[in-house]
């Protein structure tokens, strides 16, 4: 099967160049480089968290951290549903993984 070497993906997938682009998001993202000040103290464990759970804190959490309780709920539900499911059943984060990225490709959404 001939992989698309700008994108690695299969070309039978059609993912276009433009498809994979990164365009800007209407909704900032809080890097964890510059977290507002008015943010650190709710932001900076829930960071802490992510990087122990994933060893980077995703773009998704970033975006998330402008309403830091909703970040908390999402990593709290993520922990439970997917993270737990890791030690004891592999297959279904497989499975789960391929529907988020076949979700993204069909929504052109890359951030």
């Amino acid at each position: 099967m001939p992989i698309n070497s700008s994108s690695n993906l299969p070309e039978d997938l059609g993912i276009t160049d433009e498809m994979m682009a990164c365009p800007l998001p209407r909704i900032p993202f809080v890097s964890p480089d510059n977290i507002p000040n008015d943010l650190e103290k709710e932001l900076n464990p829930l960071y802490e968290w992510s990087l122990k759970m994933w060893g980077t804190v995703p773009r998704f959490l970033q975006l998330l951290a402008n309403a830091p309780p909703t970040m908390e709920a999402w990593m709290l539900l993520d922990q439970k549903l997917r993270t737990n499911r890791l030690k004891t059943d592999p297959d279904y984060i497989r499975h789960m993984e391929l529907c988020i990225v076949k979700t993204a490709l069909l929504t052109e959404c890359n951030n």
